[in-house]
């Protein structure tokens, strides 16, 4: 009892509101600056940050990120890109992967991405995100946790052969997971292999039809993501906690809400973020793999829609 009463303390103390910087705004627009600079005229202000996805079909493809970097967001200015980059590829496996058999193709990369972003910034990096998953090709939750280990083994191999490169010590890397699969926790490769620790967070009510699970109700939603009654001991303040036990900054790495009623989500996702120094958060601004998308979709979603612009909208 003691144990439990103080994890609920601890939460509560995380939840406290304190005075912090505005954290970082991202977007993700499915490899698209044009869909990237809509959602910026819509909002009224720029995004501080891009999420890309690298190449997962092919290592020729993934290997490097001048496609990305230069033909696809070579107009982004000071905006920085962050890179999701699978640990593993389809075909590929951990067990492979943590004996060095696919250090050249890290190796690669690793010299592409800081090619193609010249400066002396941090570029973050999310290895093998939503890995507490079982439906990416690198995911080793359900029914691939057998792999744990070796997803762990070749989390520090990538890591050590990111670091190598010359320019490498500007990588950080993000252990990024997703709320609705397995405890990413047992995942974790250590701390000295690990800057930040990041949550996909997507609303996803029953109404919505297709992936649609949970309650149509968005204050309950949210409160099952903070409360430690919620879904689960990973939940989003579960994470948010796991961070700082770790002393590692704390991000949403992707979000997404549905829907003409997901306004008071959106406000209690902002308080969320002003009141736990929240480093930065990536909105799901698409309709690919999760249907978020918010620049056209005022007259269908008029109270959803203005939440986020009144919540941000403006640089603060």
């Amino acid at each position: 009892m003691l144990l439990r009463s103080a994890f609920f303390a601890a939460l509560a103390s995380l939840l406290s509101v304190s005075a912090s910087a505005e954290p970082l705004l991202g977007v993700h627009g499915e490899n698209s600056m044009q869909r990237v600079l809509d959602f910026e005229t819509w909002l009224g202000r720029k995004v501080d940050v891009i999420l890309c996805t690298v190449d997962f079909q092919k290592w020729e493809n993934y290997r490097y990120a001048s496609w990305l970097s230069q033909t696809v967001y070579g107009q982004r200015g000071d905006r920085r890109l962050v890179y999701d980059v699978p640990i593993i590829i389809n075909g590929a496996s951990y067990a492979e992967a943590k004996t060095g058999a696919y250090d050249e193709h890290w190796k690669c990369l690793a010299g592409s991405i800081l090619e193609n972003n010249p400066g002396d910034y941090e570029i973050v990096i999310r290895p093998s995100h939503e890995m507490n998953g079982d439906w990416f090709a690198w995911g080793v939750g359900g029914s691939k946790a057998s792999q744990i280990p070796d997803f762990i083994e070749s989390w520090k191999r990538f890591h050590g052969v990111f670091r190598s490169v010359p320019g490498g010590a500007r990588f950080r890397f993000c252990f990024s997971t997703t709320e609705g699969a397995s405890d990413p926790r047992p995942m974790w490769p250590g701390d000295d292999y690990v800057d930040l620790v990041g949550q996909d967070v997507y609303w996803k009510p029953k109404v919505m039809g297709g992936e649609g699970w949970e309650t149509n109700d968005p204050k309950e939603a949210w409160e099952k993501r903070v409360s430690p009654y919620g879904y689960n001991e990973w939940n989003l303040t579960g994470m948010l906690a796991f961070a700082k036990a770790h002393k590692k900054p704390f991000q949403i790495d992707e979000w997404g809400v549905w829907g003409p009623d997901a306004a008071s989500f959106v406000e209690s996702m902002a308080a969320f973020l002003k009141a736990n120094d929240v480093r930065s958060h990536t909105y799901w601004e698409s309709n690919a793999g999760y249907p978020g998308e918010l620049h056209q979709r005022e007259k269908e979603w008029p109270a959803t829609t203005q939440a986020f612009k009144t919540a941000f909208g403006k640089a603060k």
